[in-house]
């Protein structure tokens, strides 16, 4: 009889070891494009240029924990960022919007995340921008690789001058030092950078005048789980765990 029941106690061991085991076994990384021209906080890189925060990896990290994943963080640009997708050699781009990508049908899209005020930044002792036409003739600070729908027929005209840098940091300076008439940026980006970062001029940021757009992200079709990556980012905005992180960074969050 005991030793009945010490087989029985060490198959229900095996089982229950075979079953923690089956529960700590990871699906492959979710291959997740994040690169240093998303600014802050979107994406917040140490001074090693490795991802350490921001947004981009605090959402990204719980959607791979759904998918009882890890990610595999991918440094590429944003104007390589779209071919990256279609191929499938990244699974999933975020603070998108299919206004912003030249062929929106080709990616899946989630809920939308949140919705971001486009923001026209000037010196303070500059002329106010509050229309299209205000902005002729000037030279603007715009980021590699990004899309402004608002100003692309007239930067195709050359009514307005795109002047394109690899962050909204190096566009403020420049903008400081008065090489830029004005600058393009969003207003979580931009009220972060400021409460964190000294310039020796006085900016005013003016809402542009379109509708603040919503901001998703892209998922590639080419993903075989694409589905699951879908539902996971429905289930923690539904939860409210999206808002959550995005909120950390509207009333502070890290430095």
């Amino acid at each position: 009889m005991h030793l009945v029941l010490l087989l029985m106690s060490c198959f229900a061991g095996l089982a229950g070891a075979e079953g923690i085991k089956s529960l700590n076994v990871l699906s492959p990384p979710l291959k997740a494009a994040v690169s240093d021209t998303n600014a802050v906080p979107f994406a917040i890189f140490n001074s090693g240029g490795h991802l350490s925060g921001g947004m981009a990896k605090d959402i990204l990290d719980k959607v791979a924990l759904e998918l009882r994943s890890q990610v595999q963080y991918l440094d590429i640009p944003r104007a390589r960022l779209e071919p990256w997708l279609v191929a499938g050699d990244a699974e999933v781009g975020c603070f998108l919007n299919p206004d912003w990508v030249s062929q929106p049908q080709r990616f899946d899209w989630t809920d939308t995340l949140f919705f971001s005020r486009q923001l026209i930044i000037r010196r303070s002792d500059s002329a106010p921008i509050r229309r299209l036409a205000d902005l002729y003739y000037k030279r603007v600070g715009t980021t590699f690789g990004f899309i402004y729908p608002e100003l692309q027929q007239a930067f195709s005209e050359r009514l307005i001058v795109r002047d394109d840098a690899h962050s909204l940091q190096s566009n403020l300076k420049r903008l400081a030092q008065r090489r830029l008439d004005a600058v393009m940026a969003v207003d979580l980006s931009y009220f972060y950078l400021l409460d964190r970062q000294q310039f020796d001029t006085e900016f005013v940021a003016e809402p542009i005048w379109s509708e603040p757009p919503g901001v998703f992200c892209a998922v590639s079709q080419q993903s075989p789980r694409r589905q699951a990556i879908l539902r996971a980012f429905s289930r923690l905005k539904a939860q409210g765990v999206i808002e959550q992180l995005i909120q950390k960074y509207k009333t502070g969050g890290p430095a």
